[in-house]
């Protein structure tokens, strides 16, 4: 403290610990699906189709996850998290041995499970003057990894088993006692890999969570706190499933949702968006939706076509589910708009028409039974045409009002943690009313929040009566906020008449 050595007025400057309130306009998707490779049931964070594309590869797999992804960023996300799943007791990495001179073998094993591993090829040759030294070229398609002068000497720098493994993308090598170096070949071939597909259940992709490192499915997601949206649009593989009837499929569908709805009601922030199977009519989709009954999941309905990003003419196209592109758009309005502005009268990208067109009556029944349309207008493209949730509760009907909330709930949840050990004290009443009251003020000016006042838009309480002297002994304090969502104009009417 500043010594007084003169009569006046001193000023000193007293800062609190006070964390920023703000809303967080970065919307992090998490994707679940089919991929050619990479790792399994392990959340992977990529902020491009480029960066998707090395670590899962491109559209050469069965399922739909790197068109839903590709969609995703085509139509203005920035960031996802993606979980390729599989039956792990199905999925088995491709291998090849390469036996050596002398006797004994090197064994590569591709780095993830997976038939792409079995496009793998080995070509070795010997260098003259090179001794026991050996040259190695592995190859996948594309992709190809050349290796000089590798060496069997554990001391040596270029150790083949520390120098491959420390840099492949392809494979991991090991090595059964080689006594020279891999007998000359121009292209062995790995076999053995399997995607492991073909026999999925629900459970694959549902998964489950035990705890940080023991995660599968839908489950890895539940490790983190940052998500704001989920999707699993290679969910309709299981209508493929061999062995069930129809109905047992659709089963496995639903469960499927179900877990992913369950899982985003839990997570406050959290939002599940849901594919409505393909082969169901208007009807059928809207009984569907009302299966379902939470304000934190939205039902899309139907399939879109999208261009082909394989065809360099630009007029063949292929049907997905709309997920992904409906992601990247709820994404894209986030950062430029808002949470709280409609992801509705939104274009998809890259979508070229839908995969059904349902009548006026069809689509108001679709839309009253909480399915939102995805409507063709020529010369304007696929649009989204709806902002409802799957919640019976007027309160929630609305996708903005209810990740809004959603959203100001984990703002004040991370951004009030300063208070926690402080004194429990008035001082301390007022520092949180004071800080909470100014988010919101600044919300409300941004048109977050509806009323013509700041009164009207919100409320902030933290006084003796809801922090009573029993509830401070024990360490509690309470503060009440209330907000007053903007809600969307679905139905504009215009009077007309004759005068």
């Amino acid at each position: 403290m500043k010594a007084f050595s003169f009569p006046g007025v001193y000023v000193e400057d007293q800062s609190y610990a006070l964390s920023p309130l703000r809303m967080d306009r970065d919307c992090l998707a998490g994707f679940v699906g089919i991929a050619e490779r990479g790792p399994l049931h392990r959340p992977i964070l990529v902020d491009s189709f480029d960066a998707y594309g090395g670590v899962f590869g491109g559209f050469d797999t069965a399922g739909v996850l790197p068109l839903s992804v590709y969609s995703f960023f085509k139509c203005g996300g920035s960031r996802c998290l993606v979980v390729r799943v599989a039956n792990e007791k199905a999925a088995r990495p491709a291998r090849l041995s390469l036996k050596c001179e002398g006797g004994g073998f090197i064994r590569f094993t591709a780095k993830s499970v997976g038939a792409w591993a079995n496009h793998i090829r080995a070509r070795v040759w010997h260098e003259r003057g090179a001794g026991k030294d050996f040259s190695l070229r592995l190859s996948c398609k594309k992709r190809s990894e050349t290796y000089l002068r590798l060496s069997l000497d554990p001391k040596s720098e270029r150790y083949y088993l520390s120098h491959i493994n420390g840099r492949s993308a392809l494979c991991g090598v090991e090595g059964e006692k080689p006594k020279g170096p891999p007998r000359e070949c121009f292209a062995a071939g790995a076999e053995g890999g399997a995607d492991g597909i073909a026999d999925m259940s629900a459970g694959d992709f549902i998964g489950a969570y035990g705890g940080p490192g023991s995660f599968r499915g839908i489950g890895a997601f539940e490790g983190r706190d940052d998500l704001d949206l989920v999707a699993a649009p290679d969910l309709m593989w299981l209508l493929l499933a061999p062995g069930k009837s129809r109905g047992e499929r659709e089963e496995d569908v639903f469960s499927a949702q179900a877990a992913l709805v369950g899982q985003a009601g839990s997570f406050p922030g959290r939002f599940a968006v849901l594919d409505s199977p393909g082969h169901l009519e208007a009807w059928q989709a809207a009984a569907w939706a009302r299966r379902f009954d939470s304000p934190s999941a939205a039902l899309y309905y139907p399939a879109v076509e999208v261009l082909d990003p394989l065809d360099a003419v630009g007029s063949k196209t292929l049907r997905i589910p709309p997920s992904g592109a409906v992601c990247g758009c709820i994404a894209a309005q986030d950062a430029r708009r808002g949470i709280f502005h409609a992801p509705a009268n939104l274009t998809l990208c890259g979508a070229a028409a839908v995969a059904s067109r349902p009548d006026a009556g069809e689509e108001e029944f679709l839309y009253s039974s909480g399915v939102n349309v995805l409507k063709y207008f020529p010369g304007r493209g696929v649009k989204i045409w709806g902002c409802r949730t799957l919640s019976s509760d007027p309160a929630w009907r609305h996708i903005n009002v209810r990740r809004t909330f959603s959203c100001i709930s984990r703002s004040l949840r991370k951004g009030t943690q300063w208070a926690v050990f402080e004194p429990n004290t008035v001082d301390l009443r007022k520092r949180l009313v004071r800080q909470v009251s100014g988010f919101l003020l600044g919300l409300w000016a941004e048109g977050c929040l509806a009323g013509a006042t700041p009164g009207e838009a919100f409320f902030v309480r933290c006084d003796e009566e809801l922090n009573p002297p029993e509830n401070a002994e024990k360490g509690i304090l309470a503060f009440e906020a209330g907000v007053a969502i903007t809600r969307p104009c679905e139905f504009f009417r215009v009077r007309r008449g004759a005068g």
